[in-house]
């Protein structure tokens, strides 16, 4: 019998070989630094960093991992919010859940869980999930990485109902380690930013759903993206941003910007 995610995660695979190129890549714009500098945005088509605002602070959790909440703010009033986090277990594993707060995050929701088939002893030894979420919809996305029965990877869930349940998770690809990822949404386009789990010169990998998240239909490796950290990500009508560290050893780190335009069917 094949297990839901690795169904999933093949449905996508025979997706994505049928796919043409889904993005033309613009030159690679580098900067000194060590890591980000803010929040990655798209406006007008180009790529900014910007600093969060109060809307996409995390609220104290008790019980949570420490630094592993993350807001996603849906509409601009910032009425409407949602925050996922790891709630670490007694045995060391953790289960990542979410809530949601429609007073601008005076007060949240009970947790709903997102996905609980992690088995990884590490407590909050663990990347910090994404999560964004689209007004006009209602969806709630969460991206994240995690070790379930099958070894660790990266995976993916959504809420059709403002948070409410969860679906079961999607399979974007199973590595050797735990890794960091990013998050973005816009109309039909979800994108998931991800660090190569499995590479000794780690590379900046992408999922593309053009189905709200239902199924990702193409995988890419971001070019010249070798030995990146710390990935963020941004979508726009027709544009995609990806930002990362890139980190050699006894080397000068430095950030790295790309912009790319999507395909037609990247709505």
């Amino acid at each position: 019998m094949i297990r839901p995610r690795f169904l999933a995660l093949l449905i996508a695979l025979a997706s994505a070989a049928c796919s043409g190129a889904p993005i033309d890549w613009g030159a690679a714009s580098t900067r000194a630094g060590t890591g980000l500098p803010g929040r990655l945005v798209l406006v007008r088509g180009a790529a900014r960093f910007t600093t969060d605002t109060a809307m996409q602070r995390a609220p104290d959790i008790a019980g949570a991992c420490p630094g592993s909440a993350r807001v996603a703010v849906s509409g601009t009033s910032g009425v409407e919010r949602y925050v996922a986090w790891w709630a670490p277990r007694a045995d060391s594993s953790a289960a990542l859940v979410a809530a949601r707060s429609v007073d601008g995050g005076s007060s949240w929701s009970a947790p709903e869980p997102v996905d609980t088939a992690d088995r990884h002893p590490v407590g909050c030894t663990r990347p910090a999930p994404a999560i964004a979420a689209d007004s006009s919809t209602g969806y709630v996305h969460v991206a994240y990485s995690m070790r379930d029965a099958q070894g660790a990877g990266v995976f993916f869930s959504h809420s059709m109902d403002h948070g409410r349940m969860f679906h079961s998770p999607v399979t974007i690809m199973y590595g050797d380690q735990l890794t960091d990822v990013a998050l973005a949404a816009h109309g039909d386009t979800v994108a998931v930013a991800f660090i190569d789990p499995s590479s000794d010169h780690p590379q900046l990998g992408l999922a593309l759903s053009h189905t709200m998240g239902h199924i990702f239909e193409q995988r890419l490796t971001v070019p010249s993206s070798s030995d990146a950290f710390t990935p963020a990500i941004a979508l726009a009508a027709g544009r995609i941003a990806v930002a990362w560290v890139h980190r050699v050893p006894d080397g000068a780190s430095s950030v790295v910007t790309r912009v790319g335009n999507l395909a037609a069917t990247g709505r």
